[in-house]
Formats: structure tokens, sequence, C-alpha cells
């Protein structure tokens, strides 16, 4: 419960930014926060929601955690909207590639994921093509390869300061004390 009224505080915190990036993407998944509620209260069982159904009505138990995962859904689509506004695309890719950086141990490509992750970014800055010819061109015009698409990505890594290493150390311990 407490969990609940704090996401609903952060919720209305990210809302009280007016991002409207943030508030598209969550128009955009609308029929994936549906289908994960319909498909959790038919998937799950337990107590009948409606009775008179029988053995075809979705069930409470299912409801409440499809509810619960589309409400987890929209504060992350929301969080990511309010990261994508605040910061410049150039420095979040930076920062997650430092991060992912010392994983390389076990196999992770930290600049692999960068460039795809700067690709998923580019092509979500664009604007869908709407056309006269329908859904099969626009189809065929998203396949093709982007005319502006560059060549090089260039990311600027930051200098490691002495608020970096303090910020570290206190998130570390932060998440020390919720692991605990």
């Amino acid at each position: 419960m407490p969990l609940t009224l704090l996401s609903v505080v952060g919720v209305m915190v990210l809302l009280a930014g007016r991002s409207p990036g943030a508030l598209l993407m969550v128009r955009r998944a609308r029929w994936l926060l549906l289908s994960l509620l319909v498909i959790y209260a038919f998937a799950t069982p337990g107590d009948a929601l409606i009775p008179q159904l029988g053995s075809y009505a979705p069930s409470i138990q299912g409801a409440r955690s499809g509810a619960m995962q589309a409400w987890r859904l929209v504060l992350l689509l929301l969080a990511l909207g309010w990261l994508l506004r605040s910061c410049p695309r150039n420095s979040l890719l930076s920062g997650l590639y430092i991060l992912m950086k010392p994983f390389a141990g076990v196999g992770i490509d930290a600049d692999r994921i960068a460039v795809r992750l700067w690709l998923t970014l580019q092509y979500a800055e664009q604007q869908p093509r709407r056309n006269a010819h329908g859904w099969w061109n626009e189809l065929r015009l998203t396949l093709d390869p982007a005319p502006d698409a560059a060549t090089e990505i260039i990311l600027e890594m930051p200098v490691f300061t002495w608020r970096d290493a303090v910020v570290l150390v206190f998130a570390t311990f932060f998440f020390g004390l919720l692991l605990w």
C-alpha cells in the first residue's frame, strides 16, 4: 500500500511537468495496457469476477494483477518520457555506455548496445509518415534505409569528478540498505 501511494504521487509529479512526449508514449501503449489487463484477467486462476459466466469469467486476482502490471508500465513510460525530456540524447547514451562498460567481462558489448539505443531513439523521434497510398506504402517506406541516418555516432565521455564519486557512494549505500 505505501508503494502504491508513492507511485500515485510519482505519477502526479511526472504529469505536473506536462511532458507531451511522456503522455504520447502512454497513449500509444493503450492497446498494450488493455491487452495486459485482459490477458491477466482471463489467464490467472482465481475467484470469478462475473460468476454468471462460469468458467469463462475473468478472475478477480487476474484483474488485480493485470491492473498492477499496466500501472507499472505507465509509471515506466512516464519516467522514461521525463528522462528523455530532461537529458539530451548524447548525454543519456554516454551515461548508459559508461554504466555498461564494466560488464564487458560477462559478455555485454556496451558499444553495440549504445548504437542500438541510439538508432532506436533516432527512429522514435521521427514522425510517422502519412500519405494517401495507405499502410502498405507506409510499411515499405519504414523498411527502407533512412536518408538522414548518421554513419558515425560520437559520444562525448564526461570526466569523472569528485561529485560523481559522492553520488556513486550514496547510491551504493542507499541500494545496499534497500537490499538488506
